[in-house]
């Protein structure tokens, strides 16, 4: 009983090591490719561009695209998560993607090193009013329950 409860935790710090390793060297290659791209753009990346984006900056909420691609996959080292499935509304302030959800399972990735807590609940907020209502099961009489579809508004 022990060897198998034992051999199940070494699997689970394996598993938590490796992927703690994985989001370290994905973090590690965003920071070299900021400094390789400002590089290109004519010196080293100056410090004062990988400060924290200001609380008074205009924030956009908006569907994701192929382009932020990359963007999300930063964010999602950074929050040492994978990137949401499905349908996904990012928030964007100063070109910069603070956090993302999908509207399908709600799942959220955020920046960490960011004040994103009123940013994510926007984000929930947005996408709650977007998010197609799900059919609720309702029982007529005495038969079985049907899936009631949304009021018509």
């Amino acid at each position: 009983m022990w060897a198998g409860r034992a051999q199940s935790i070494m699997l689970s710090m394996f598993s938590d090591n490796l992927l703690r390793t994985l989001s370290q060297t994905r973090v590690d290659d965003a920071r070299r490719d900021v400094r390789r791209h400002s590089e290109a753009r004519g010196g080293p990346a100056p410090r004062g561009s990988l400060n924290r984006v200001s609380q008074d900056a205009p924030l956009t909420i908006r569907h994701a695209s192929a382009a932020d691609f990359p963007a999300l996959e930063r964010l999602a080292a950074l929050d040492s998560r994978r990137i949401p499935s499905g349908e996904l509304f990012v928030a964007e302030a100063e070109g910069r993607l603070l956090a993302a959800t999908s509207l399908d399972t709600g799942a959220i990735i955020a920046d960490p090193f960011e004040h994103t807590a009123s940013v994510v609940e926007l984000l929930r907020v947005h996408a709650n009013t977007v998010r197609p209502e799900v059919p609720r099961a309702v029982e007529i009489g005495g038969r079985e329950p049907v899936a009631a579809l949304p009021k018509a508004a």
